[in-house]
């Protein structure tokens, strides 16, 4: 795993490296980070308290996509294609329109807060979202810190400022969670405070990157702005109620304690979505520039990352679906270990979502396609969940069908792209060594699988330790045999450049 992870990022040369390194350790801490507060409340609170915690973010984190407008992914778009002189006017006029959207969002969030809980069937979480209100006004101003820091080439900034948000959001929700006996109104409030205390920090950052260079008045205009973020802000209203309405449901017509569970286990692995949105980020502004010179070469790059991106995630997901009981159970306890199937539908995911296409559409200006494949998406993931919770309610049909939708959304985006750009995608890919690559890990996963059965192993962390022990050994014998040397790839498959 430790070859792959070099190659990987040995493979991207120059800058670019450094900065999908740095991301990736910001998002992997924050994502380890993140589990860690999922691990400890999972203890702390009962099911129904943190059910109802949960219903708070992901009340916020649904709405935040309608409130944000697309703005933040402006940052990286617009800073890598103006002058550094430029990037404060360009940062103010963002951070503006993200403030009035923020004073909108708390004021909306506030005042429908009992509607809200109706409507979810949880009494309890109207006062929830009043205290949480705060956080849209603190936050939303500083959506775009990660932009800036990535185009300004400041990344090492963005993990420093990451990891020490997560660890004070940390801090705050569990102290709260212990000392006040699991009371889900004061981990609320906990989050709040701890996301003022972020929120102020990262307002500095922002503006950190151009001091001492002489400003000057940008000719972007607000509209400027918002042609670009409309398409964006229209494929993310779709994005949200693809990733919404799976929780949407099972909280309406389940319950806190299962959308606890649900939660849980319905949720990609950490390192996918740790390299996924790592990679993204760095390629956004990369591609940008690509397109404006050689689009071939944009959708070369592009095409290179989803092996780069495999040889990394898949051996994890993999192994994922092969131990998913035993993950669960160590991570939440044994109350947990039935959202193990519902973790073996969400790791499904990652075999195919390797690199976002958001970069490569919004570089190649076929954002309006992005956001006709995710609007054709979420009418039939909506209607599939309405079918399942009359006539077929369970947490396993409502994963499913969240997955069958997702990976006929990809395959779409495929299309789009190869139709437009002429140019078929599946052609550049290595699929041999991808087939190889998915082989080894298989083979690994299952020599794993075996051990545990000749030895009897019950217990669920000390399987998992044994068991990755053997895969990973076996992965590496494996992988030699199979001839996975973690290389850049042969020009035949994929041609090189100098970029990557």
């Amino acid at each position: 795993m430790r070859t792959a992870l070099a190659a990987y990022m040995g493979a991207l040369r120059g800058g670019r490296a450094a900065d999908a390194a740095r991301v990736g350790v910001s998002r992997g801490v924050s994502m380890c980070l993140s589990l860690f507060i999922a691990m400890a409340l999972s203890r702390l609170m009962a099911p129904t308290a943190y059910g109802t915690y949960l219903q708070i973010l992901y009340v916020y984190n649904t709405l935040l996509v309608l409130f944000s407008l697309g703005l933040p992914s402006c940052y990286s778009y617009f800073l890598a294609r103006v002058g550094r002189e430029e990037g404060r006017s360009v940062v103010t006029k963002l951070t503006v329109m993200c403030a009035v959207m923020g004073c909108v969002f708390s004021l909306a969030l506030y005042l429908s807060a009992d509607h809200i809980a109706l409507l979810l069937g949880n009494e309890k979480l109207g006062r929830g979202l009043r205290l949480f209100s705060v956080v849209p006004l603190a936050m939303m101003p500083v959506a775009g810190v990660e932009g800036v820091l990535i185009a300004c080439k400041r990344a090492g900034w963005l993990a420093v400022y990451v990891c020490l948000s997560r660890l004070v959001t940390l801090m705050c929700v569990v102290g709260a969670a212990w000392v006040c006996d699991g009371d889900p109104m004061a981990v609320t409030v906990a989050f709040s405070a701890a996301s003022v205390a972020s929120a102020a920090v990262g307002l500095w950052l922002s503006y950190r990157p151009f001091r001492g260079v002489e400003p000057v008045r940008s000719r972007l205009t607000y509209g400027d702005f918002l042609r670009f973020a409309l398409p964006v802000f229209y494929a993310g209203i779709y994005g949200f109620v693809i990733s919404s309405s799976s929780q949407f449901f099972v909280s309406r017509y389940f319950g806190a304690g299962d959308f606890a569970v649900f939660s849980n286990g319905f949720r990609e692995m950490p390192l996918a979505v740790i390299v996924t949105s790592a990679v993204g980020s760095v390629l956004l502004p990369e591609l940008s520039r690509l397109a404006l010179t050689d689009r071939d070469e944009c959708i070369g790059v592009w095409c290179r990352s989803v092996y780069k991106s495999a040889s990394v995630v898949w051996p994890v997901a993999v192994f994922c679906i092969v131990y998913a009981p035993e993950i669960m159970a160590t991570l939440f306890g044994e109350g947990y270990r039935c959202g193990s199937v519902l973790f073996r539908l969400a790791s499904l995911i990652c075999l195919v979502w390797i690199v976002p296409f958001f970069p490569l559409m919004t570089a190649l200006g076929l954002s309006r396609n992005f956001a006709k494949v995710h609007l054709m998406t979420a009418i039939l993931l909506v209607a599939l969940d309405c079918l399942a919770v009359s006539f077929f309610p369970s947490l396993t049909m409502i994963a499913a069908i969240a997955v069958t939708t997702r990976l006929g959304g990809i395959l779409l985006l495929f299309r789009s792209v190869s139709r437009h750009t002429e140019a078929a995608l599946w052609r550049r890919l290595p699929l041999r060594d991808l087939a190889r690559l998915l082989v080894a890990s298989g083979i690994s996963c299952v020599a794993g699988k075996g051990l545990i059965a000749i030895t009897g192993i019950t217990d669920a962390p000390t399987a998992l330790v044994a068991a990755l022990a053997v895969a990973v050994m076996m992965y590496m014998v494996v992988g030699r045999w199979l001839g996975l040397e973690f290389r850049p790839l042969r020009g035949g498959e994929v041609p090189d450049n100098k970029i990557v």
